[in-house]
């Protein structure tokens, strides 16, 4: 994506790999179009400024001890014994809890000095044990 170039709405979809429906109900929703004349044209720079904005509404900034649930699109406080852990790595682990809402499996990645915290406050023994 160029942000001096100015893209139709085809060409805009085209190279994001989403359909012209799309790039239209984008266009509604407050991307700057230039309609005064057909094709509608859309600026790099605009449309790059407002996937940023569209993006920085969608982020949840999860507290201490809390999964961000998808079905239930926010975050979620697990309830004590239905959480458990998984190693990742040498520095990362994920969690992985069931939310009292709807029930779906929730997942998030914490450092592994953050895991013994959450053993003790969601009741399991996590394995600190170094993958060989």
């Amino acid at each position: 994506m160029k942000i001096h170039r100015i893209y139709t709405i085809q060409q805009l979809a085209d190279l994001l790999e989403v359909t012209v429906g799309t790039v239209r109900r984008w266009c509604k929703l407050g991307l700057p179009c230039l309609t005064d004349m057909r094709p509608f044209l859309i600026v790099g720079h605009d449309f790059l400024e407002f996937h940023a904005e569209k993006l920085a509404r969608k982020k949840t900034r999860l507290q201490p001890f809390e999964v961000y649930c998808l079905g239930c699109q926010t975050a979620r406080t697990p309830q004590p014994g239905l959480v458990d852990a998984e190693p990742m790595d040498a520095k990362r682990d994920r969690i992985m809890a069931i939310c009292p809402t709807c029930e779906r499996v929730t997942r998030r990645i914490i450092k592994r000095s953050d895991l013994r915290k959450w053993g003790v406050k969601y009741g399991f023994a996590p394995n600190m044990q170094e993958d060989a």
